[in-house]
């Protein structure tokens, strides 16, 4: 009798508790941090400051930037001396026995400010690429953390579901030594909570690799800690629109490099097109006799290379650095067809991962969390195997985890867009749909504009 009693409390524990642990992971602790323009303002201080890759594209634009300091307005002098040597046929005290001149290259053609040009739009190219980088860190380090908001969320559902394996395996153990339990449905019971040990484990191991990587996008060492990170909320999909796509074709920052090295390229290809001109040079020379110091003779002299000789071979330079121009050219306008394409899918998939969430949150879930009750009392009056509560569990711990992972998926996607937008974070989508909607609304109204 006092065996029959205890089953029933464990049963009536077990009704009222242990199903609930399965509902969406709890709230998380105080020392918890949640995905917010705050914490991602303060990761992309951080990684600014002490990002590898970041630093190594600080330093090639520091250099560009030095560079164009090294351009001359005027090539150095030569400066030739010379005398006569063995039996001279005239007297050198007439024609002087010292020869001495100085030689000057003229800065013809502008070629001193095109080589500037071409430097100041190299150090540009850099500088746009450094902006690149930095955005790729920011959208990395955004991804990492959302996909350890995910990890830490699977990791409290499996720990959750092991108490209430504890539970039935407590109930089953009880039922079992007062002679009405299974001893199948304890060992059932029983690997059931081994494979959740093991996907514990695993969700262990793929948080500290997931914390690795975004420790070391920070320039953190590599095991340091990282508190739980909150899972975002669900929010309403950005809606396709041509606005966004005009908005993220002019400031993607790749296509931003690749304009400036389109510019670069016709720097070049300027420069290119006066090497089919003379090097022009002017010189002076003079004759002394050091018998008496006195000057013998005196003249100057202009000199200049010949290209037309090899007039084949500079229009071949010109046409490859034009064709280099149209290669750049070709480029942009296919990347800028993918940057639309990509603004097209990105934007359906925050629809579908939200249409997604919405019928695991509201119809799925449900269905299954009655089902698994519906089990549950089958089998607490032993008129139902215990498999299909098992699997019933299972199915509800499935419909949670695809119902974050398409949360994720969204922010995810939300990141994807800021990067292309060139945003300092996905949070300022909201914001720029509004101006865009109100620009295209107003087309005379100011242009949308983001912070820096």
């Amino acid at each position: 009798m006092k065996v029959s009693l205890r089953i029933l409390l464990l049963l009536i524990c077990w009704s009222e508790a242990g199903f609930i642990a399965g509902i969406a992971a709890q709230p998380a602790g105080p020392n918890a941090v949640s995905v917010s323009p705050t914490l991602l303002g303060e990761l992309f201080t951080e990684a600014r400051a002490n990002n590898a890759g970041l630093r190594v594209a600080e330093a090639r634009v520091i250099a560009s930037q030095r560079a164009i300091e090294t351009v001359r307005s005027w090539e150095d002098p030569r400066v030739n001396l010379g005398g006569l040597i063995g039996p001279a046929r005239r007297m050198p005290s007439q024609d002087g026995d010292l020869t001495y001149g100085i030689e000057q290259m003229l800065p013809l053609w502008d070629r001193p400010r095109l080589n500037r040009a071409i430097l100041v739009a190299g150090s540009q190219t850099e500088a746009t690429e450094a902006a690149l980088r930095e955005t790729q860190v920011r959208r990395e380090v955004t991804r990492s953390l959302l996909r350890l908001a995910l990890i830490h969320r699977t990791t409290g559902f499996l720990t959750n579901d092991l108490g209430w394996l504890d539970t039935l395996i407590g109930l089953q153990e009880e039922r079992f030594r007062a002679g009405f339990g299974s001893h199948t449905e304890l060992l059932q019971l029983q690997n059931e909570k081994s494979r959740r040990v093991d996907a514990v484990r695993t969700e262990q191991s793929r948080a500290r690799t997931e914390q690795a990587a975004l420790n070391r996008l920070l320039g953190r060492p590599l095991d340091g800690p990282w508190p739980a990170v909150e899972l975002p909320a669900l929010a309403p999909p950005v809606l396709t629109s041509p606005a966004l796509a005009d908005y993220a074709a002019t400031n993607e920052p790749r296509l931003k490099v690749l304009r400036q090295t389109k510019a670069q390229a016709e720097a070049v290809t300027r420069l290119t097109e006066t090497m089919r001109r003379p090097d022009v040079s002017f010189g002076i020379q003079g004759r002394q006799y050091t018998g008496d110091g006195g000057l013998r003779e005196g003249m100057f002299s202009v000199s200049l290379n010949l290209p037309w000789w090899n007039a084949a071979k500079y229009r071949a330079d010109l046409q490859r650095d034009e064709a280099k121009v149209r290669t750049v050219e070709a480029e942009l306008a296919d990347y800028e067809l993918s940057v639309r394409e990509e603004i097209l899918r990105l934007t359906l998939a925050t629809d579908t991962a939200h249409r997604e969430a919405v019928l695991y949150r509201d119809e799925i879930l449900q269905r299954t969390q009655q089902a698994m009750a519906s089990h549950q009392a089958m089998w607490e009056g032993n008129r139902g195997p215990l498999r299909e509560v098992l699997d019933a569990r299972r199915a509800y711990l499935e419909g949670q985890l695809m119902r974050d992972r398409a949360i994720v998926e969204q922010h995810l996607a939300f990141a994807d867009l800021a990067a292309l937008c060139d945003l300092p974070d996905y949070f300022q989508l909201g914001r720029l749909l509004v101006q865009l909607r109100t620009t295209s609304a107003h087309p005379h109204a100011p242009a949308a504009k983001t912070s820096p």
